[in-house]
């Protein structure tokens, strides 16, 4: 099973790595960090945000549980819409 949040999405903004990136974009843009966040969510993803930081957790935590024993060969996407497979 693999878990692909980052892979797959633009981002989890509660991370700094991605703080930092988002900042250096927007500048790049000439827009705040928040406009650059606000960018990719309502034209990049399907749910109109970007996935938090509890979501891909819960994921992994439910990945590595009993629960998903029976999963084989599985590509959970946490991109809150942005790939759609």
């Amino acid at each position: 099973i693999t878990l692909a949040p980052c892979v797959r999405a633009h981002a989890i903004p509660e991370t700094p790595l991605i703080e930092q990136n988002f900042a250096t974009a927007a500048a790049a843009t000439g827009g705040t960090p928040a406009e650059f966040q606000a960018f990719l969510e309502q034209n990049t993803t399907l749910l109109k945000r970007l996935p938090t930081l509890a979501e891909v957790a819960g994921t992994a935590a439910f990945l590595a549980s009993d629960g998903a024993g029976a999963m084989t060969a599985t590509v959970a996407n946490v991109s809150a819409g942005n790939v759609i497979d």
